[in-house]
């Protein structure tokens, strides 16, 4: 499944490596909310030049949305569904790598691949100090904040998946939908479902399932904007007990959050890092004035 909204040129090189897959899967659903009609253009030029099995869905503007209309044509036959963002680029391993893992064990429920373009890992002790960072990789901290795996020789379980690359056990997801209320791209969306998910059934990563993701520019937020509204998405996770994430956790990273930035933009003589201060002080503001996520 592939949602996408304005991108038709990321849509077609992620599906080209799809259609490049060792192991093809059965269909594929892309669900756009684009204004235009150019992704269409470029789903059918696809399909047509590699045979794909695709089904194409308009939707409304809205990542979850978009998500959760996709999940209405699942039904009994299928086993497993696969979400990846529509600026990915997969190697010709990867459905056969995260298969391997469902096929490894019954009771896992989700599983979830290696980005191989993530920045180094380097969990400072600041910010490790203020719940931000965790030398576990995979975890999702008390305090919202969730870590990423990087890096490993084998199949680990974690605690979330990356909305990028997310692979579900469809009877396991039975009941769970995308939380429509967060607005936009849905920022924490996967965060927020994965995590739900973790608390009934496991949840695996492997560093078997390679995949790019290139972060396209188009409908992506600035990043004193993703600041703003991170601090709500935790707070929310919070508010939801999902995981071990509680309030008084969020507080003190978000407090930390603020500091590091504020001591860096006076070393540094960062206005980029002043923003950040601003943006992460906004976001309190938000909590206290129940702004939405």
């Amino acid at each position: 499944m592939i949602c996408t909204k304005d991108r038709p040129d990321d849509t077609r090189r992620c599906l080209e490596s799809v259609a490049a897959q060792s192991r093809r899967p059965d269909r594929v659903i892309i669900v756009d909310s684009s204004a235009a009609e150019a992704t269409r253009r470029s789903v059918e030029a696809v399909t047509r030049q590699t045979s794909l099995t695709t089904k194409f869905l308009k939707g409304a503007p809205g990542l979850t949305a978009q998500r959760n209309l996709g999940l209405t044509q699942l039904d009994e036959s299928t086993d497993i569904v696969h979400f990846i963002d529509d600026d990915t680029i997969l190697d010709p391993e990867y459905f056969r790598e995260i298969l391997a893992v469902f096929e490894s064990s019954s009771e896992v429920g989700g599983v979830g691949g290696r980005i191989s373009n993530l920045p180094e890992h380097s969990p400072r002790w600041h910010r490790r100090a203020f719940l931000l960072n965790s030398r576990r990789q995979g975890v999702l901290l008390r305090s919202g904040v969730n870590v990423f795996s990087f890096s490993g020789d084998r199949p680990r379980r974690v605690g979330w998946l990356s909305g990028c690359s997310m692979s579900y056990r469809r009877r396991s997801i039975t009941g769970l939908r995308f939380d429509e209320t967060r607005t936009g791209g849905g920022l924490g969306e996967d965060v927020d479902f994965s995590a739900r998910l973790a608390q009934r059934a496991p949840l695996m990563w492997t560093p078997m399932a390679v995949l790019e993701h290139r972060q396209s520019p188009i409908n992506r937020e600035e990043v004193a904007a993703v600041a703003r509204r991170r601090i709500r998405n935790r707070w929310r996770l919070a508010g939801d007990r999902v995981g071990s994430v509680n309030p008084t956790a969020v507080l003190y990273g978000a407090v930390g959050e603020i500091l590091i930035s504020l001591v860096k933009a006076a070393v540094l003589r960062s206005r980029q890092h002043w923003n950040l201060a601003a943006a992460t002080a906004a976001g309190l503001g938000d909590v206290v004035k129940g702004t939405p996520v």
